[in-house]
């Protein structure tokens, strides 16, 4: 049976009338050090006590809240979540991914965490533990032990004596993937369409990386099925670097805020753009239906993208970094 949204919507709604948007977000990138960063986030209900001048705390505080709000919104769908996996467990994806690169560069464990959200299914605890293995081997041994479906997917090149990063980010994506439209199956044409573009933009993200190694690797292993915009084919080519690639992915994804974003961001810009972009396809589609899955979905990137702005003022203070490039590179609109 579909599930219906609407209850969630409204709460979902409610939720986003707490986040900072550009308006509050803009002066506080002109604060004069950390401690007045820290005051001014309190102000806006963030727990920074004893944050003072360190932006590691500051940066756990502003993860914190984002933990904190997802799980809110989590136990407000209660079994309905299950169909969301595209949702809370793209946290999941993106923080043992930021883990594993951390361990095969041998960072510190406090490194590894870095932009790391928990979740009702990795809580901090529990990323703290995976941010200490040793080993991508240990990590994947670990999610195995928890029963968390991404230790069977990661293990077999996690033993390896020599992982590929390519291959273990892979296997990520690919369970990702996979579990993210079994989850949407049932639940109707708009979500199964947004678990589409998600794999169509990481397809999008990962041929532009393949093509700026010199089209080393293998971008077959790479490809996620399930997209509807940009088939292998089209990858492939991105991925070889034998086509402009700009002109490629604005075809491919031609009327949407996607194109815009491919055509005018480099490729350290590009993952902020296309967030941007993703707010603003959702937007559009709440219009569209105001009691679809689409307010949730709007909400979820709007906390990660005020996640994002407020841990680059935080660092960017700490660096020294000037106000008014602070406030230009806001990912919220």
């Amino acid at each position: 049976m579909k599930p219906t949204w609407d209850d969630v919507d409204a709460r979902a709604r409610g939720l986003g009338t707490h986040l900072l948007g550009r308006s509050r977000l803009e002066p506080l990138a002109q604060a004069a050090d950390l401690p007045a960063l820290a005051a001014a986030l309190e102000r806006d209900g963030f727990d920074t006590a004893g944050a003072g001048d360190s932006p590691a705390a500051l940066d756990l505080a502003v993860r914190r809240s984002a933990a904190a709000r997802m799980r809110t919104l989590a136990r407000w769908c209660g079994r309905r979540a299950e169909t969301l996996a595209v949702v809370f467990e793209d946290e999941d994806r993106r923080s043992l991914r930021a883990i594993l690169r951390g361990a095969l560069q041998g960072a510190a464990p406090q490194a590894r965490l870095a932009g790391c959200i928990p979740t009702p299914s990795l809580s901090e605890r529990l990323l703290e533990e995976l941010a200490g293995a040793p080993a991508p081997s240990a990590v994947a041994a670990l999610l195995v032990a928890w029963e968390n479906p991404y230790g069977s997917a990661l293990l077999e090149e996690a033993s390896q004596q020599h992982p590929d990063p390519f291959r273990l980010e892979s296997s990520l994506n690919r369970t990702f993937a996979r579990r993210s439209l079994a989850g949407a199956g049932k639940a109707g044409r708009a979500l199964r369409e947004y678990v589409q573009e998600v794999i169509d933009l990481e397809n999008a993200w990962s041929a532009l990386l393949l093509a700026a190694q010199g089209g080393d690797g293998s971008p077959g292993e790479c490809f996620l099925s399930g997209g509807r915009r940009l088939d292998r084919k089209r990858f492939e080519t991105i991925a070889a670097g034998k086509s402009p690639a700009a002109a490629l992915l604005c075809a491919a994804f031609v009327r949407t805020a996607f194109a815009e974003a491919f055509r005018s961001a480099g490729l350290s810009t590009l993952e902020n753009a296309i967030l941007t972009a993703q707010i603003r396809e959702q937007a559009r589609a709440m219009l569209r239906d105001p009691v679809g899955p689409a307010p949730i979905l709007l909400y979820t990137l709007r906390l990660r993208a005020e996640t994002v702005d407020l841990r680059r003022i935080i660092w960017g203070i700490a660096l020294g970094a000037p106000a008014t490039g602070l406030a230009l590179g806001l990912v919220t609109a």
